[in-house]
């Protein structure tokens, strides 16, 4: 286990590295300049003096790889830079909202997983029960939807309609219900085939039918030993869908006005605030290569033949 712990460590530092690059290049070379940007913001017509001189300022008048260096350097040591928008701390910013990120994703990921295993047990315990078709039917379905579309007929029924939720915000322990719902029924369908197939297929395994023979009660032997079976597919697949979640929120968050680091991200985008920007597709790719990293070491120790490869 040692020796997968040091190789993955190895790779996953060459990966955080050749993705700073990639984060840094696919923003510094977006279309548009910043400089121009703010100034307008500001009220002031952009001339070329002007640009010029904001641009030094900014130091985007430095050459790519040495602009790359300096901010790797600077990412390196906690320092994100500071917004051009209000020359805040980009640091301070994306600590303050990334605990509202997080809940949702951890809510969003509850929700995918629970609906995900029930389905998957009512399936093998119950097959062609109306529960079990309607579990999978409405997982199946929804995860072919957009999210937004989701949100909003979540939005419209529930908080609108019912008045039962509120529509977001963060304020209020209800408030997480629907964002939640929305952003984790789309990761529920995948985890739900893969689980569902594994566990099919492991109640057939000679050692489930030698426990139910021994008089084990069914329910026990699949969710105990058939359940353990199916887990290694279901750990890799999981470890996706928390990604996947996490850098998939921004929709979500700008649907429900949550107050996380997507919906900074998207008023940053609009500002040209690169800083943030940066900052924001930086955090949450290293915390999804850290995600498919933990559940790659999951798999490893619950299954003896990853730790061979």
């Amino acid at each position: 286990m040692t020796a997968v712990v040091v190789r993955r460590g190895a790779e996953l530092l060459f990966a955080l590295l050749a993705l700073s690059l990639l984060v840094f290049l696919l923003t510094a070379l977006a279309p548009g300049d910043p400089a121009e940007e703010i100034l307008r913001r500001g009220g002031v017509q952009p001339t070329p003096e002007s640009v010029a001189a904001l641009r030094a300022e900014l130091g985007l008048d430095r050459p790519l790889f040495d602009r790359y260096l300096s901010w790797l350097g600077d990412v390196l040591r906690g320092d994100l830079g500071r917004s051009y928008a209000d020359r805040s701390p980009v640091a301070g910013e994306i600590a303050a909202r990334l605990p509202a990120t997080l809940r949702l994703a951890g809510a969003a990921a509850l929700v995918a997983g629970g609906l995900a295993v029930l389905a998957a047990l009512m399936a093998v315990l119950r097959p062609g029960s109306p529960v079990s078709r309607a579990l999978a039917l409405v997982t199946v379905a929804v995860s072919g939807v957009p999210p937004y579309v989701v949100g909003i007929v979540l939005i419209s029924v529930v908080a609108v309609g019912l008045r039962a939720l509120p529509t977001g915000g963060g304020d209020g322990p209800g408030a997480v219900v629907l964002p939640a719902v929305t952003l984790g029924l789309a990761g529920a369908a995948t985890l739900l085939r893969l689980l569902r197939a594994d566990l099919a297929h492991a109640v057939r395994l000679p050692f489930v039918k030698l426990a139910a023979a021994k008089g084990l009660r069914r329910r026990r032997t699949i969710v105990v030993h058939a359940l353990r079976v199916a887990a290694p597919n279901a750990i890799t697949a999981a470890g996706v869908m928390l990604a996947e979640l996490l850098t998939g929120a921004v929709v979500v968050e700008t649907l429900f006005s949550w107050p996380g680091v997507g919906q900074l991200a998207v008023t940053a985008i609009r500002q040209r605030d690169l800083p943030v920007v940066q900052a924001y597709v930086l955090v949450t790719a290293v915390a999804a290569v850290l995600l498919l990293a933990l559940a790659e070491l999951c798999l490893a120790a619950c299954d003896p033949r990853v730790r061979r490869r």
